[in-house]
């Protein structure tokens, strides 16, 4: 609706869109909202979600990004998205940008909403959406003008698939999401490291 609309306040307005989801639904599903964030979770372990879930998450996912695609199209009269990297921006520049801020995005996710609060007796901490919906926003700002900032595997499939209404393809999709991946799947690597303790305890209890 953002980028239809020509809204200068993208960044903002998905960052605070996201963020009201996760507070809204996080207690559900966890409210991964992104097959990156979810490959990550799952990635990491220590049962936060399944193999089985994940794979579930992803199908729903995707379908949610085609039918909300869908809904910005009807009400925008067929007018559709090419995803593509702004000009004068190649798509090597995109798709490093999309790895970069994923990995960001996943990592956060990992440090803040699968983990307990830092220095806190609480089973879970409060500030995990704020951080991030952040992320969202600094990508957006940082590289929004180089890829648009997708930052999520859903947005980029139903983007791109809605756009097939009018002529588009899915090739930059498939480049596009695989960086997306890659990125969420480096950021359960690198919180294997930067976490040890969170796998120190289950082997303790074990």
């Amino acid at each position: 609706m953002n980028v239809l609309l020509h809204s200068g306040a993208t960044a903002w307005s998905a960052a605070a869109a996201l963020m009201c989801m996760i507070y809204a639904l996080g207690d559900v599903s966890g409210a991964h909202f992104n097959p990156a964030v979810t490959v990550a979770v799952v990635l990491a372990g220590r049962g936060k979600c399944s193999l089985r879930d994940g794979l579930a998450y992803v199908i729903v996912q995707l379908a949610g990004g085609v039918a909300g695609a869908l809904l910005c199209v009807g009400i925008h009269k067929g007018q559709t998205v090419l995803l593509q990297p702004v000009a004068p921006y190649t798509t090597e520049s995109a798709c490093i940008a999309e790895f970069v801020f994923s990995f960001l995005l996943a990592l956060v996710v990992l440090g803040t909403a699968t983990v307990k609060g830092i220095t806190s007796h609480l089973q879970r901490n409060y500030y995990f959406a704020l951080a991030i919906g952040s992320c969202v926003t600094a990508g957006g700002f940082a590289v929004g003008g180089v890829s648009g900032a997708l930052l999520n595997p859903a947005v980029s499939f139903g983007l791109a698939t809605t756009h097939l209404l009018n002529g588009g393809d899915l090739s930059m999709c498939f480049l596009v999401s695989a960086a997306q991946v890659a990125g969420g799947a480096l950021a359960a690597s690198i919180f294997m490291v930067t976490h040890a303790k969170e796998y120190a305890k289950e082997t303790s209890a074990s």
